[in-house]
This record gives C-alpha cells, sequence and structure tokens, in this order.
C-alpha cells in the first residue's frame, strides 16, 4: 500500500529522480526536514538494476543534512551482496557514499561498522571514511587497500595522514610477499611498491632508510628502482654506489615507463652519478658475451643521459 506523501516531498523525490533537477531536489528534500526521511530512505533501500546511482546517492546527501545517520547506518548494516555485476557497480557507488557521509560521525559504532565493512570489500568510500577517523586499528585494512587501484590514492592519503604511528606496519608490509616468496602477485607487488613510497614520505631518518635499503636487490624491478632512488638522496657513499650500480643493471626492462624512470634517477642525480656512468660506458663491450642488445641499449641511454647532463660534450 503506497503512503501518501505530503506534495512538496513528492516533488523533492521526483527532482531526486531527475537527471536535469537532481541537485535542485537535494535541497528541496533537506528543506522539507524530517518528513522527508521515510521517503529518502525508501528511495535508498529501493535497488536499482539499471545500475545507475545518481539518484540514490543525492538521498543520501540529503539524509545525511537531515542528520539520519541512523538509516545510513542500517542501510550499511544490511546484505548489500548482488550477483548481476551492471547492478553491482551502481550498488557500491552507493555504498561509498553512504560511508563517506558517515565520516564525520565520530561514533565507536560507526567506526567498528567500516572497518567491518572495509574488512569484506575495499570499497573507496569506507576506506575514506575509515582514514578520516585517524585510528591506529585501521591501519591493516588501509594497507590491504593498497593493492587495487581503486582504493589505493585514497588509502595513502589515509596513512599518510596517520604519519609515523603507520610506518612500522609499512615497514613489515614492504617485505611481505603474497602468496608466497617465490611467486608474487602484482596486486601485493603494488601494495609493497605503495608501502616504499609512503615509507620514505614520512620517515625521512637513517633508521629508516637501514631498514629499507636491501630493496635496491628486490626481485621486483619497479621496488628496486626507486629503492635505489631513494638511496641515491639518504645513502652513504657506498650505498650511493650500489644504487647507481643497480640502476644501470636495471636499464634494459621492457617496461618503457620503468626505463624512463630510471633515466630520470640518473640524470637527477648526474653530479652523483656521472663518474660509474663514464666508467661503464668506457667499458662497453666489456666481454663478447656482454655485447647483446640489451647492452647496446643501456649504451644509448647512459650516452644521452651525458650529452644531455653536458651539452656540447660527448661521453667519452
Amino acid at each position: 500500500m503506497r503512503v501518501e506523501q505530503p506534495p512538496a516531498v513528492e516533488r523533492a523525490i521526483a527532482a531526486l529522480k531527475s537527471f536535469q533537477r537532481g541537485d535542485r531536489g537535494v535541497l528541496d528534500a533537506i528543506a522539507c526536514g524530517a518528513q522527508a526521511i521515510p521517503a529518502l530512505r525508501s528511495m535508498l533501500f529501493e535497488r536499482e538494476r539499471s545500475g545507475l546511482f545518481q539518484a540514490r546517492c543525492r538521498a543520501v546527501h540529503a539524509l545525511a543534512a537531515l542528520g539520519a545517520y541512523d538509516v545510513l547506518i542500517e542501510f550499511l548494516k544490511g546484505d548489500r551482496s548482488i550477483a548481476d555485476p551492471v547492478e553491482r557497480v551502481g550498488e557500491d557507488a552507493v555504498i561509498n557514499a553512504a560511508a563517506l557521509a558517515l565520516a564525520n560521525v565520530r561514533e565507536h559504532r560507526v567506526f567498528e561498522l567500516l572497518l567491518r565493512l572495509a574488512e569484506r570489500r575495499t570499497l573507496t568510500g569506507a576506506i575514506g571514511a575509515l582514514g578520516a577517523f585517524g585510528r591506529i586499528q585501521a591501519i591493516p585494512v588501509l594497507i590491504a587497500a593498497l593493492e587495487e587501484d581503486a582504493s589505493r590514492h585514497t588509502a595513502e592519503t589515509a596513512l599518510r595522514k596517520l604519519g609515523k604511528k603507520a610506518v612500522p606496519a609499512l615497514l613489515s608490509t614492504v617485505d611481505l610477499k603474497a602468496p608466497s616468496s617465490q611467486r608474487e602477485s602484482e596486486s601485493s607487488a603494488r601494495r609493497r611498491r605503495s608501502a616504499l613510497k609512503l615509507v620514505a614520505g614520512i620517515d625521512g631518518s637513517r633508521a629508516a632508510w637501514r631498514r629499507l635499503q636491501h630493496l635496491m636487490r628486490d626481485d621486483d624491478a619497479k621496488l628496486a628502482a626507486r629503492a635505489c632512488e631513494i638511496g641515491l638522496v639518504r645513502g652513504s657513499a657506498s650505498e650511493r654506489t650500489g644504487a647507481i650500480r643497480r640502476l644501470i643493471e636495471l636499464l634494459p626492462q621492457k617496461d618503457w615507463v620503468l626505463r624512463e624512470e630510471i633515466e630520470a634517477y640518473l640524470t637527477i642525480h648526474f653530479a652523483s652519478t656521472r663518474h660509474m656512468i663514464v666508467q661503464y660506458l668506457n667499458q662497453i663491450p666489456p666481454c663478447p658475451q656482454d655485447n647483446t642488445a640489451a647492452s647496446k641499449e643501456t649504451e644509448v641511454i647512459l650516452r644521452r643521459i651525458v650529452a644531455r647532463a653536458t651539452p656540447g660534450r660527448q661521453a667519452r
């Protein structure tokens, strides 16, 4: 049985569902006050099989503005698992909006709800809302979110906000390869690269670098290259030498983006790297079996670095 709504509420809901007047509908619903909450709740809980989510997200914004947080909590507590991939995309967008709307409700029950939600599924809204709480209990979930492209930036922002409180866990995860040390997945490598970047940005101490320097020899070329770049800034003279040598080893990569990053590292730090680069070029080819395509590619890149850094001069 359809419950009659006040005319103003009906108009506000109609506007919320409109592509043209949706934003106006949010304001109209808020203007209706508490009497609009039942209709907004019904709209929020109604499944949208087309995957369109904009109208329900507007209902979330209106409910939050009206202080109807219990409705949003009730929504997030429900079983929101949906098999259809199209509908699930829309449902996730609404869940994210509801989670973010609760970010300013600094209650323990809300934190626990968001934590459970993020542990089940890596949703950007839940990750962002958890980050707003600034609690160390969220660190494991935030670190797990580093594996996903969609949530990585949000998780990184939250971990930076936690600062040095997050460093011990980040240092632990940077060495944790999954599913095993012999066979690492790409998502695991992404998590470790992100953790390395975060530690380097949060803690510039010599002690932190000592915990990271072994990563210059890591099997993951991207991680190793970034560790070397940190070593060029923070390492001792011998560590900088090791970083330069390793970067030169890593130059002949199939990944052209990584090649360009390594070339940029060596160019930026040319004052430190020049001696070893020139020494390497003077030895090419050190023996016939090293006269390979990879060796030639390395030579081309190194000569380009020297030419760029010393205009009008040729690498000897």
